[in-house]
């Protein structure tokens, strides 16, 4: 195996580790509750990477500025789903949600209407909404 995909491997192990936490804006426990950006954080900490995290944003976020902390933290827009990438999805127009790939037609996120960490099939659902799949330069190296 090489090293891109243990990566990958301990990153989606993170983020299995956290199925049922429960859903909390702002979440960055997993013992308390995450919401889906502090999934990916838990994620991203778990291969050491160095992850800036902001807390000030609203239930609603700044769309821009999630893209924008996206590629801050060396993520590179994709074409295709790999596992432990990180999938952007729009509400209302503007990216506002976040999940982790484990494969290239299954998702792990904290959705805050089902109440808690998922994992769940990529359905047309998610695909209509999907604005792109992000790799970390991390996992690249």
């Amino acid at each position: 195996m090489n090293q891109n995909n243990h990566r990958a491997d301990k990153m989606i192990f993170a983020a299995r580790r956290c199925l049922g936490v429960p859903f909390h804006h702002q979440g960055r426990q997993p013992e308390f509750g995450l919401d889906c950006i502090g999934l990916v954080v838990v994620a991203l900490r778990a291969v050491g990477a160095d992850v800036r995290d902001q807390l000030d944003y609203s239930s609603r976020p700044d769309g821009m500025k999630l893209v924008d902390a996206l590629i801050e933290h060396g993520a590179v827009k994709v074409g295709d789903i790999s596992p432990a990438d990180v999938l952007l999805f729009r509400y209302d127009n503007q990216p506002q949600h976040v999940a982790l790939a484990t494969s290239g037609d299954t998702m792990i996120h904290s959705f805050a209407p089902a109440g808690r960490v998922v994992e769940t099939f990529i359905g047309d659902y998610w695909r209509r909404r999907m604005l792109g799949s992000y790799r970390f330069s991390q996992l690249m190296e």
